[in-house]
């Protein structure tokens, strides 16, 4: 999803007393709190590899460089090496809007273990990256970063995440700032006699038996039209409650699971067209 856009939708659709606050603070924290650089040898790793089958033995060299609200840990590599601080001031805004988009206080501190490509990572972990464990983000230098801040986020707001699997795919994948255009894939899937109906959408095992790329990308832009168009409250039910998605989104929308298709699908032209006027920062 676009990056900028999606401020936008914040703007629009999620500045609520209660979150104005949060936010509020969480800028105070941000240029008030952490150091804007530290990197070290010698990282202590007494809370990473305790809940991963990874010994700490294997980061125990790595190089720490310390954002407003993240720790970063990363190998002794050149490219990684001048790409840190870069990264980790985007983790910072990220994880900013993550908090307003559930209004949820994020960890005082989440830790990073930056790999400098995927094939490393997987090797070591034995599965793929990004992940969460704990406060913990496993990343890849080339994943896009919101997906594991998101999947975090998700673990505060309902530990376990959503009884439906398709909110805990298309969120993280809504709000990855890959710079890519779900409204445009989910129009594409419209038109080519792909799309999944959304009845099936919201069904487990109707969902998880369908091509993984297409049924996260749907999920993603039918999740990015909830937001735009109703704002937090349609998510945060398909979150915490355990009534159907039906259910949910009646009460959050006064409108059925039908009529939201139809205005998803009538509104996909829309949308795709402003994600396409925004750049990844």
């Amino acid at each position: 999803m676009q990056f900028r856009r999606f401020l936008e939708i914040l703007t629009q659709r999620l500045l609520i007393p209660g979150t104005i606050i949060l936010l509020v603070s969480l800028l105070a924290l941000s240029v008030g709190c952490g150091k804007d650089k530290e990197t070290e040898e010698g990282t202590d790793t007494s809370s990473v590899g305790e809940r991963v089958e990874v010994s700490r033995e294997y980061f125990a060299n790595w190089l720490r460089h310390s954002s407003k609200v993240f720790e970063l840990r990363y190998p002794q590599n050149e490219e990684l090496h001048g790409r840190i601080e870069g990264i980790g001031q985007k983790l910072d805004t990220i994880v900013v809007f993550n908090a307003m988009y559930f209004s949820q206080r994020p960890p005082d501190k989440i830790y990073v273990m930056m790999f400098p490509n995927k094939f490393e990572a997987e090797e070591v972990l034995g599965r793929e990256v990004p992940f969460v464990s704990g406060d913990t983000i496993f990343y890849e230098m080339f994943a896009p970063l919101g997906t594991g801040i998101t999947e975090l986020m998700l673990n505060r707001v309902n530990p376990g995440g959503s009884k439906f699997a398709f909110v805990n795919e298309g969120l993280p994948t809504l709000l990855d700032f890959s710079g890519e255009d779900y409204h445009e894939k989910a129009l594409g899937f419209i038109e080519s006699g792909e799309a999944i109906p959304v009845a099936d959408m919201v069904d487990n095992d109707k969902y998880t038996r369908m091509p993984r790329q297409l049924r996260r990308e749907q999920a993603a832009s039918f999740l990015g039209f909830l937001s735009y168009n109703y704002g937090p409250k349609p998510i945060i039910g398909l979150l915490k409650q355990d009534i159907s998605a039906n259910g949910i989104l009646t009460i959050a929308t006064k409108k059925n699971l039908n009529i939201l298709e139809a205005e998803w699908k009538n509104d996909l032209p829309r949308l795709a067209a402003l994600d396409s006027l925004e750049t990844q920062p």
